[in-house]
């Protein structure tokens, strides 16, 4: 039979209704805690005890807290952060832990196939989530340098039919319509030695955005550098409702066949699609229109959901992503043999408005001249636009492993990996992809801002296109790895782990348009081999059956890489790259292709302890990162980046872990997170850094507190009761220009859920973002770049 939900909404609470005979039921509260079985050494082993920093959330936490997104979990782990810092929003978000920010530092998991961690997997029939503070290199490869996140997804099982659905339904303030999904999942044994299981959702969540642009075209020649914001306020304007809708669907089939009892083979399929009608970044400034010459940004807060533009240029995200997977595993009485095969395929597809930047960096600085080169007045309005790219990645993983059942003091954990990656960035994947009709005017350049022959040159065979790009990268990655365990004695345990790994990339591509300089550029094949050796060293030592402390070291590291070249050269530097490039001591846009892995070491000592009959545990680790060689995107005002090796810094911190059963009916939880990650050695490609700056996009603070009451009803009835907080402090943000560094304002968000249990069914009343707080998740860094004096700030959803 199936387990049902139905929810009604109002006002940003959601209702629920659940029914499920033959699902098991919670159980009631009993005297101890739950028990939390993990697997982030590679076997199955209690969370208790395992000699690391581990935040774990169970399917009942999930549910109580009605996690649905990264969103909702990420707040619920002590010095775990994130942000916006790359392009677009598909693909923007990058996650941190313990101070160790920027992209791939955060390994991300989905079983066993390792996935970029921008992805946001729908929260739906999961035995649980892990997140592993730490750098988890030996076993977890590269991008695990701060640690990792791991979502394990239930399996197909032999117990019998059973599944559950939920329907949900919800007003988010702001909004013009409702939200309404439905998912559900159910499990079928097919015979004594085959079972499936298919889960599946469709989700559409109201936009609560608005696009206000001028009524009349013609009006935005009216708009000048000397304009007073009441005098352009003052032009007649339309908006556009239900901006950035998000509708999602997907789901997964997955089939477990059991050969013997010790051999079984588990295919699975995972899709997920995700649409929305606008880019849901709220706009900072306080005027409605830019000017060539914006007042400064006051804060970093966002200024409200509506967006301001001179056109109606509507904007789109696309985002797909499949993951299939083949699991063997056949276990024998000495251990267990794993073998893990997968194919992840993504592609990212978005378009946005770049009038505002184009007129700002291409057509005012041209506006002050009064005749072109024809003897006409050149774009006293500015052109409509908009720029379109699209990202794909292919990664073919392949990884065997050994875990040991020894009888006596030894253990091992060992095995291969390889994964093959193959990326694309084409903003002329849909060629051509950023043009603005007119801009060129003549056949060969856009016109110079005063007299003379020489302007910008043009792509000859296009040339109103603005930005054009196809560029290609391969990632292999061989890795052999192993962790050795020997019990001293029966409390001490020491562990040794190595890692030797190569990293070989090979890139290459085009680039052309005005922002190039005029016709194709071609960047020839290049590659580039990196090898070396992961190594960590434990110790743990058993006080008694319940409580433990134990230390580490263990090394992390980022593979390196390649780059498209930065546009501009001493003679056509349409953006001005070059000159930034001279600045920071660059002599050519060449030294910027490559750069090389970085690493550090984490030293730390921590304890698990339980008490009270393990209605009380306090978990809590203290740690040192020294990091090298930082891998820094050094992000141009031009709108361009690349990546270079430069600076060091250190994280000194903190984090600690309460659960309580403090009656039969009430249990709570609370954690606490704090690092101090700092600036070591200055770098100077980014001036603004010097020692003892704060890393960016890391908060010195994180916290979460929550309580979950169950009231006992007649006839097995009750009533369940959650609160939940969640803090992230302030933090710095450089994404956009490193001169200029941005404070992220700190934020606190609250949630609830009652939900009514009877029988087979269970009504839930759901409030998430309770404060209508809006945070600041990072000022975007735009697909064209950012219009002067208007941040695009990446946003939560409202109440």
């Amino acid at each position: 039979m199936m387990k049902r939900q139905g929810i009604l909404g109002l006002a940003g609470l959601a209702i629920g209704v659940t029914s499920a005979a033959q699902t098991p039921q919670p159980a009631a509260p009993t005297a101890a805690l739950d028990e939390i079985v993990v697997t982030a050494q590679r076997r199955s082993e209690t969370l208790q005890s395992v000699p690391l920093s581990i935040t774990a959330l169970g399917s009942g936490a999930i549910e109580q807290k009605a996690i649905t997104t990264f969103f909702d979990y990420a707040g619920q782990v002590p010095n775990l952060a994130f942000a916006a810092t790359g392009d677009g929003v598909g693909t923007a978000r990058t996650v941190s832990i313990r101070g160790i920010a920027g992209d791939g530092t955060t390994g991300f998991y989905i079983d066993e196939t390792p996935v970029p961690d921008s992805i946001d997997p729908r929260v739906l029939d999961l035995q649980r989530i892990e997140v592993l503070r730490g750098p988890q290199g030996t076993l977890y490869g590269a991008r695990s340098m701060g640690g990792t996140v791991r979502l394990i997804t239930e399996q197909p099982n032999f117990s019998g039919e059973s599944g559950h659905v939920h329907v949900n339904g919800s007003k988010t303030s702001g909004a013009d319509g409702a939200n309404f999904g439905i998912d559900g999942a159910f499990n079928l044994p097919l015979n004594d030695w085959m079972a499936i299981r298919a889960v599946g959702f469709a989700q559409r969540d109201s936009g609560y955005f608005k696009r206000r642009f001028l009524t009349n075209a013609s009006d935005a020649s009216k708009v000048c550098a000397t304009c007073s914001p009441a005098q352009i306020g003052s032009l007649p304007t339309t908006t556009v409702n239900n901006v950035g809708e998000h509708t999602s669907y997907g789901g997964s089939l997955s089939l477990l066949m059991k050969f013997s009892d010790a051999l079984t083979v588990t295919p699975k399929f995972m899709a997920q699609k995700s649409t929305m009608n606008g880019l849901p970044l709220a706009d900072g400034g306080s005027y409605p229109v830019p000017t060539t010459s914006p007042p400064p940004v006051a804060n970093m807060r966002p200024a409200g959901f509506v967006q301001q533009r001179f056109f109606d240029v509507p904007e789109s995200s696309n985002d797909t992503w499949a993951l299939a997977s083949v699991g063997v595993k056949y276990d024998a009485s000495y251990g267990t043999f794993t073998s893990s095969t997968s194919y992840f395929d993504r592609t990212v597809d978005e378009t946005e408005d770049q009038t505002d930047f184009l007129w700002q960096n291409l057509e005012a600085p041209f506006d002050g001249a009064p005749l072109d080169m024809t003897g006409t007045p050149y774009h006293a309005t500015p052109l409509r636009s908009s720029i379109r790219e699209l990202k794909q990645i292919h990664r073919f993983v392949q990884e065997f492993r050994f875990t040991s059942k020894w009888e006596g003091p030894t253990q091992l954990v060992t095995g291969f990996f390889y994964s093959d990656t193959r990326g694309r960035v084409p903003y002329a994947g849909y060629y051509p992809a950023s043009v603005a009709p007119g801009i060129s005017q003549t056949g060969g350049f856009i016109p110079p801002t005063s007299g003379g022959a020489v302007g910008i040159p043009v792509n000859p065979l296009i040339p109103d296109e603005i930005f054009g790009q196809d560029y290609q990268t391969k990632v292999s990655e061989p890795a052999l790895y192993g962790e050795l365990s020997y019990e001293v004695t029966q409390a001490l345990k020491a562990t040794v782990g190595l890692r030797g790994y190569q990293v070989k990339t090979t890139t290459g591509g085009y680039l052309e348009g005005i922002a190039f300089g005029g016709a194709r550029i071609t960047d020839p094949s290049q590659s580039s081999t990196e090898n070396g050796v992961n190594p960590k060293l434990g110790i743990e030592y058993k006080i008694d059956g319940n409580d433990m402390v134990y230390a580490q070291m263990a090394r992390g590291f980022r593979p390196g890489g390649l780059v498209p070249s930065i546009p501009g050269n001493t003679t056509v530097d349409p953006l001005g790259c070059f000159a930034q490039l001279q600045k920071l001591g660059y002599t050519s846009a060449a030294q910027t292709k490559s750069y090389k892995s970085d690493h550090l070491w984490n030293y730390e000592v921590g304890a698990k302890t339980s008490m009270l009959d393990n209605r009380l545990t306090l978990d809590g680790a203290a740690f040192y990162v020294k990091w090298d060689q930082i891998q820094q995107s050094v992000n141009l005002p031009c709108g361009f980046q690349f990546r270079a090796n430069s600076g060091a810094a250190t994280t000194k911190g903190a984090e600690l872990e309460m659960h309580a059963r403090a009656t039969d009916e009430l249990e709570v939880s609370a954690g606490v997170g704090y690092q101090r990650a700092r600036i070591s050695e200055s770098s100077p490609l980014i001036p603004a850094l010097t020692v003892g700056s704060r890393v960016y996009q890391t908060p010195d603070w994180t916290g979460n507190a929550s309580a979950t009451y169950t009231v006992p009803l007649a006839d097995s009835r009750r009533l369940q009761m959650t609160a939940a907080w969640n803090y992230t402090g302030d933090s710095v943000s450089a994404t956009v220009d490193p001169a200029k560094p941005r404070l992220r304002p700190s934020y606190s968000i609250y949630d609830a859920r009652i939900a009514y249990v009877f029988g087979s069914y269970d009504v839930a009343l759901v409030g998430k973002n309770l404060a209508n707080i809006e945070a600041n998740l990072g000022d975007n860094r735009s697909l064209a770049a950012e219009a002067a004096g208007r941040p695009r700030i990446v946003v939560n959803q409202p109440r």
